[in-house]
């Protein structure tokens, strides 16, 4: 009995935990957040959660919050294990390299892990619907779809509306097939998380009357409780009202704005819904090889379904479609079948109505396309192996079944974590797709040309402008500064190609982009044999290059190291700076931030000359140094014209400014060195040393 109790469990169990696999580990490994103004907007709703402040829960007329729930609750749990302020979450003040990319993967896992469930009770839906098989399918093609996968992977709300529309639908399906109350409720329930999410889906509401309403009119007399249509209207607005309470409900308690001030929020939102509808999107959309700020009509989604579909998935949704249209019983699939069709024709007709397009907005019929999808191979699968004897005829069924599944895995896998740069080989891949869609529409590879740009020498003081749209998350990953493409003086420009396609603020940087492209890119990223971003420029020079370097190796504190020291020169004309360089390298967590003390001091000991300042100007404190990283540090020392001629000497140290006790400094030997400072070396200031008779 216990080899039989675990044999029915296996069977019952192993393809969801096999499904959440897959739709996890994808999601999760390497996740990303470009854009990243939903990661700023889950900070500041938990921030706002916590303070009792709820009507600063209102962060965006999306509205967004089951975003902000899921990655808020990730990032505060981070925030804490890790000692952060939201200003260092953010980036508003000076963090370690890498910790906002770990930040990210605690928003994210959230997210994912959500979505990842979802998929697993799409499954368990459909399996009572279309069966095993199918469902199997479906959820494969579903989990692996580059489109979804791609908005799975980060902070934002497309992914998450996509699974609660979905569900919702699904669970609808299910409550009209099989009359289970529990079933409109989770309809009911996830409707209300999708419209927490993002404003199309209000959709829901229509299609929910549409098909609820179909089924209730068009059912046979016969059954009980069908003798009028008094009675078929009483039970249409009876489900109507149990779905919209239940969405209704979710909404209302799952947003603390819509406590204290309902009226207002839905105010906002409508306003804003009209504004979408009216007026097109403020940055211009590429479409069919031209850039332009008109609406480029409900041909930008057909496209876009065709793009972004896979070689897959868009020959087998044409197959299930195909078949839904021949046949002429009652099956349950066919119903099932022309349902979706319903649902991903009249969304997509929804969003062609208003002016801002983008593909992002299209992801939510995916997951409908990807069942029809299923539904067409199983009838194909099916019909072939009606051909073949038994008992051949079930390994020809699932064979046919299983290959087409696996090429999707071959098609969407290697391109990890890049699952944006997905375009359907069966139209021409990118290389045709560049043509007429916008590409890299989360500035995939962005992230490969700052870790290029962080290996180069004297990365931590060198420059980089971007357009402002890829700068604003550049700048999580660059470990230097980074700034717009129209600041004077930046060291690198990266452009990338979204940007480039779109002619963002071309007149900031056309004249630039014309220079730098009749010259050879330090750098370039590229995806199917088209580039992606392009790194133009020359590495800053060393400070104090050309002068002295001393070999020091003394140790401050438990985890500082300082390696070595260049100077400008051993001999400084009086009222000229003098610029030191050391380099500093740590080998462990520094939780302090100390400051860096460089001292010009007389034979007699006397203090003429000094420059105190944190790390690389402030933007690098020690408390943010890695392990095994080395700063590469400068400090610029004013030399008065009143400084005598004669011989000096040059120390530095490192105290902390809130007690202003110096770090404790040991040489090689371990022994510690008097007044904890560190003397580099000797200087001449004033007129020429063999002058000084």
């Amino acid at each position: 009995m216990r080899d039989l109790t675990r044999s029915q469990w296996i069977r019952r169990w192993a393809i969801p935990v096999a499904l959440f696999a897959l739709a996890f580990l994808p999601r999760m490994i390497y996740p990303v957040s470009w854009p990243m103004q939903w990661y700023t907007r889950a900070i500041e709703f938990g921030d706002a959660v916590l303070a009792g402040e709820w009507s600063h829960t209102f962060q965006r007329y999306h509205p967004g919050v089951t975003t902000m729930w899921l990655s808020g609750v990730g990032l505060r749990l981070f925030s804490w294990r890790h000692g952060l302020s939201s200003e260092e979450m953010m980036g508003t003040a000076p963090t370690k390299p890498g910790l906002i990319d770990s930040a990210v993967s605690a928003g994210v896992l959230p997210v994912a892990l959500f979505i990842s469930v979802s998929i697993v009770l799409a499954y368990l839906v459909l399996r009572r619907t279309v069966g095993r098989r199918a469902a199997v399918a479906a959820g494969v093609l579903i989990a692996l779809d580059p489109l979804y996968l791609t908005h799975s992977k980060m902070i934002h709300v497309n992914g998450l509306l996509t699974a609660c529309m979905f569900l919702s639908v699904l669970f609808l399906l299910d409550f009209i097939r099989r009359k289970r109350l529990y079933s409109l409720v989770l309809s009911g329930l996830f409707a209300g998380l999708s419209f927490l999410t993002k404003s199309p889906s209000i959709f829901l509401a229509p299609y929910a009357l549409l098909l609820v309403g179909f089924h209730r009119l068009t059912s046979r007399r016969g059954e009980p409780g069908r003798g009028s249509w008094t009675d078929r209207l009483v039970e249409i607005l009876r489900d109507l009202f149990i779905w919209g309470g239940c969405a209704g409900l979710v909404f209302f308690v799952l947003w603390p704005a819509m406590w204290v001030e309902p009226l207002e929020v839905f105010r906002r939102i409508v306003d804003k819904l009209i504004f979408h509808v009216e007026t097109t999107h403020y940055n211009p959309v590429f479409f069919n090889q031209e850039s332009s700020f008109e609406d480029p009509g409900v041909l930008f989604y057909l496209v876009t379904i065709g793009w972004k579909t896979t070689l897959v998935t868009l020959p087998l949704s044409l197959a299930g479609a195909l078949f839904t249209l021949r046949r002429v019983d009652g099956d349950e699939r066919r119903w099932v079948t022309w349902s979706l069709i319903v649902y991903a024709g009249f969304f997509t007709l929804q969003m062609s109505l208003g002016g801002w397009k983008q593909i992002a907005y299209l992801v939510p019929i995916f997951p409908a396309i990807d069942v029809i999808a299923a539904l067409g191979l199983v009838e194909i699968a099916a019909s072939v192996a009606r051909r073949v004897r038994p008992p051949g005829r079930m390994n020809v069924s699932a064979g046919l079944i299983v290959l087409p599944l696996l090429l999707q895995a071959v098609v969407v896998l290697p391109r990890h974590p890049y699952y944006g740069t997905h375009h359907n080989a069966l139209l021409g891949g990118s290389g045709t797709a560049r043509h007429v869609l916008p590409l890299q529409n989360q500035n995939e590879g962005l992230d490969l040309a700052a870790a290029y740009l962080n290996d180069l020498p004297r990365a931590q003081r060198a420059t980089a402008g971007l357009h402002q749209r890829g700068a604003a998350t550049f700048r999580y990953e660059f470990i230097g500064l980074t700034t717009t493409l129209d600041e004077p003086g930046v060291d690198y420009r990266v452009y990338f190609l979204n940007h480039v396609m779109r002619q963002l603020d071309i007149e900031q940087w056309r004249e630039q982009w014309e220079k730098d492209r009749k010259t050879e890119p330090l750098y370039t990223v590229a995806f199917d044999g088209v580039e992606y971003v392009w790194v133009y420029g020359t590495p800053p020079d060393e400070p104090a290059m050309g002068g002295p370097e001393y070999s020091l190796g003394y140790r401050l504190g438990e985890h500082i190291t300082l390696d070595r020291v260049r100077i400008e020169s051993s001999q400084v004309p009086s009222g000229e700076p003098l610029t030191v360089a050391p380099v500093w390298r740590a080998d462990g967590q520094i939780d302090r931030s100390f400051k860096v003390f460089c001292h010009v001091l007389s034979p007699e000991g006397e203090l003429v000359a000094q420059q105190d300042g944190l790390p690389l100007s402030g933007l690098r404190p020690t408390q943010t140094w890695r392990a095994g990283e080395a700063i590469e540090d400068s400090y610029e020392i004013a030399v008065g014209v009143d400084v005598p001629s004669g011989a000096y000497e040059l120390s530095i140290g490192m105290y902390d400014p809130n007690t202003m006790n110096r770090v404790p400094v040991y040489d090689s030997t371990g022994q510690r060195v008097p007044h904890d400072r560190i003397v580099v070396g000797d200087l001449w200031i004033g007129s020429s040393e063999s002058n000084r008779e």
